[in-house]
Order: C-alpha cells, then structure tokens, then sequence
C-alpha cells in the first residue's frame, strides 16, 4: 500500500466517523436534553411547588386563609412563605399563587419566555391545586400557551 492509498484511507475514516458521530448526535440530542437540562430545571419546580403547598397548608391552618402572591411578589420579598426562594429555579420559571372561587389554591409555574427561547426548560407549565385541608388534588405539567 503506498502513502498516497493510505492518506486516502485514512481521511475517509475519518469523514465516515465524523459523519457517523453527527448523525447519531443529532439523533439523541433530544434524549440528552431532556435528561441533562429539562429533568433537572422540572425536578426543581416540583420540589418548590410541594414545599409552597406545604406552606400554604401551614398558613391556612393557622389563618383560615391561603397567601395568594404574584411573581412580583416574589421579587419584592425573597423569604415569602419562609420559603429559600433563592434555591427555586426563579431564574427560570415565574411563580405564584391564586385563590380559586372554591376555596382551594392553585399554585403555578411558568416558564419565562427567555428560558424556552435560550432551550433552558420546555414551553409548559407546572399547575397545583390544593384543598384547604391540605390535599393536593390535582398537579402535572401542562403545555404553556403561546
């Protein structure tokens, strides 16, 4: 085999797995993104929506009211509820909390706008719904309409 045959060889290995190491990237970038990026932003959600309707059973208790509050709550007042909110993914998602007509609360987080854009979470939402006796009756993501 002569250099020139070699040289051939080897820079169409190369071409090949390159091409093979793309394709099968592009094939599971979707996996690897939910797994790597999403899991962990929407774990983070979950844990601060239970830890808030912990809370607001807490309050309710003792009040016989939920604390209804807005994002712009949030920025006003970082230990709203007693809560470490610098350890939520408030970068990421706003927060907040209504009170339904039927007594209950639900409790939502949404994604910000910069964060779908910038592929940080996904384009839906994290909804709860708690009972005033403390119960959560109904949770899941949902999709965010845009």
């Amino acid at each position: 085999m002569n250099a020139k045959s070699y040289v051939q060889g080897a820079v169409l290995s190369f071409i090949i797995g390159t091409s093979l190491i793309l394709v099968l990237g592009g094939v599971f970038v979707d996996s690897l993104r939910a797994r790597m990026i999403y899991d962990p932003h929407e774990h983070g959600v979950e844990d601060a929506i239970r830890q808030v309707a912990e809370r607001e059973k807490i309050a309710h208790a003792a009040t016989g009211n939920f604390v209804a509050f807005s994002n712009a709550n949030l920025e006003q007042n970082g230990s709203l509820l007693g809560l470490p909110w610098s350890t939520f993914p408030v970068n990421d998602f706003f927060f907040d909390a209504v009170e339904l007509g039927t007594g209950n609360i639900r409790l939502r987080a949404l994604p910000r706008p910069d964060s779908v854009a910038a592929l940080s979470v996904r384009a839906r939402l994290y909804v709860a719904e708690v009972s005033p006796k403390g119960q959560v009756l109904r949770s899941g993501w949902y999709p965010s309409e845009e």
